[in-house]
């Protein structure tokens, strides 16, 4: 089954559902979800009126998907995207990412920067980065890209938290930055929003 584009329709205000985590704590808002037929697969929120935080759901993740980091300043991405406008930055999302029939076996991450790890274990990985550009890549495959790179003017770096969690046959990617370029990202909020 392969997407069009315009199958990723966004519903104002509609939170996603993930499993094993229940709402955000503090004064936090979800702005809207991306769903494609009656999946949920994208959901983007402002937390405590300094962030934003986009999640991504992955489907059919194998018991035993790996998950490996590399660190490069030049990785190509071709093909098409939705984009996801995240303010400072853009998220780009191959539609076969969320194919229905589609067994994710690995999940590479690339970034600019190096990572520095808050939790790394098979159920949830969380770190932290300083990014200009960074690429989640599904089964090695060029067509199945989720990338961003910073877009606005006169920055050049935008920190991040950035944490999967995979709960059964699903991995969630969630992905918080400052929502104004001067807003300083403490490295462990994320984790603490979601776990604390």
């Amino acid at each position: 089954m392969s997407l069009i584009p315009d199958e990723m329709n966004f519903i104002p205000g509609k939170s996603m559902k993930i499993k094993n985590v229940s709402t955000f704590k503090d004064d936090n808002v979800c702005i809207g979800s991306y769903a494609i037929k009656n999946d949920t697969v994208v959901s983007q929120y402002e937390m405590q009126l300094k962030y934003s935080l986009i999640v991504i759901k992955l489907k059919n993740v194998s018991k035993n998907c790996s998950f490996n980091h590399h660190q490069s300043a030049n990785y190509s991405t071709p093909g098409y995207f939705s984009i996801v406008n995240e303010g400072l930055y853009e998220v780009n999302l191959s539609p076969e990412v969320f194919n229905d029939d589609y067994k994710i076996n690995s999940i590479d991450f690339f970034s600019d920067s190096k990572i520095n790890y808050q939790v790394n274990n098979d159920t949830i990985k969380s770190f932290d980065l300083n990014f200009n550009k960074y690429t989640i890549k599904i089964n090695n495959q060029d067509t199945k890209l989720i990338y961003s790179k910073v877009e606005y003017y006169g920055l050049k770096n935008l920190n991040a938290n950035v944490l999967f969690y995979k709960i059964e046959d699903e991995t969630y990617v969630y992905i918080m930055t400052p929502l104004k370029k001067n807003i300083l990202l403490d490295k462990n909020i994320l984790y603490d929003q979601i776990f604390g």
